[in-house]
């Protein structure tokens, strides 16, 4: 009897204690399946926040029940990994501008530097561009990585130039990182004004993938890129939920704000406005 408790008892443990595997496709790719892990994480984090730190005091916003904008909707099917590309396109439709998320790229309002190895042996390193400045991979593939709001801003100061279209209209490009949600859209939603905004696929939990990192060509510096990065076209809110032109799957999809708040974070606060100056 003994012997039988003791190898219950064992097999309980060894259950316990491994760990998943987290399938990893960089952006655009398959989502990873929510572990058991993850989620006791996140609560535990929430409960030592709860108990360790004051109740940070909520800002009153002048928020409608509900607001949207009406943005032109384009599917990123053919640029698996071209999100932040195909949802400049959507906000730059918004304005009357016709271009694709390859054009941005073959045009050259973005460069794209793709990530390559360089050395043998035990000296191999992965070397690649800095995604504040550059596209990392290509777009068209699965294995693309993506760009962030850094490089995204100079692909549309690049484009919105009135020497180059002949502009009547002049516009102001805005980096809002840092900027709360409900802040963005009682300065921009509520004037009908679209906002790019990165975020996380499905808005899963953000990760780091062994091997998804490196060295910055020019500065010596290595990167780590977070696996399962989105970046979508807010267009809406009301009362429960943030809607958003998400490129993976369709015009005005919901997601409820708390969850949206928490990707949006993990990804840095990160999101550009582009407004009409007359």
């Amino acid at each position: 009897m003994k012997k039988i408790l003791l190898c219950f008892v064992l097999l309980t443990l060894t259950a316990c204690g491994k760990k998943a595997d987290i399938p990893v496709n960089p952006l655009g790719g398959m989502q990873p399946k929510t572990t058991v892990t993850e989620t006791v994480t996140e609560t535990v984090t929430e409960v030592e926040t709860q108990t360790t730190t004051s109740p940070v005091k909520k800002v009153s916003r002048n928020l409608k029940k509900k607001m949207f904008v009406d943005v032109p909707y384009y599917s990123q099917k053919d640029y698996p990994t071209g999100c932040e590309l195909v949802s400049t396109s959507m906000l730059l439709a918004f304005y009357g501008f016709d271009v694709n998320a390859g054009e941005l790229i073959s045009k050259g309002y973005l460069d794209a530097v793709d990530v390559t190895e360089k050395g043998k042996g035990k000296d191999k390193e992965k070397y690649g561009g800095d995604p504040n400045k550059v596209f990392v991979g290509n777009p068209a593939r699965n294995t693309g990585y993506g760009c962030h709001s850094g490089a995204i801003k100079l692909a549309l100061k690049r484009y919105l130039t009135p020497q180059e279209h002949k502009l009547d209209t002049g516009y102001e490009i805005t980096d809002l990182k840092g900027m709360e949600l409900e802040e963005i859209c009682e300065k921009y939603i509520n004037r009908k004004i679209p906002v790019l905004v990165w975020a996380s696929i499905n808005m899963k939990p953000t990760f780091q993938k062994l091997g998804n990192s490196w060295i910055v060509e020019n500065t010596g510096k290595r990167y780590f890129w977070k696996s399962n990065e989105h970046c979508l076209v807010l267009t809406g809110y009301d009362e429960e939920n943030y809607y958003f032109n998400d490129p993976l799957i369709g015009k005005d999809t919901p997601y409820m704000k708390r969850l949206v708040e928490r990707r949006y974070g993990e990804m840095g606060m990160q999101a550009i406005a582009v407004e009409e100056i007359t």
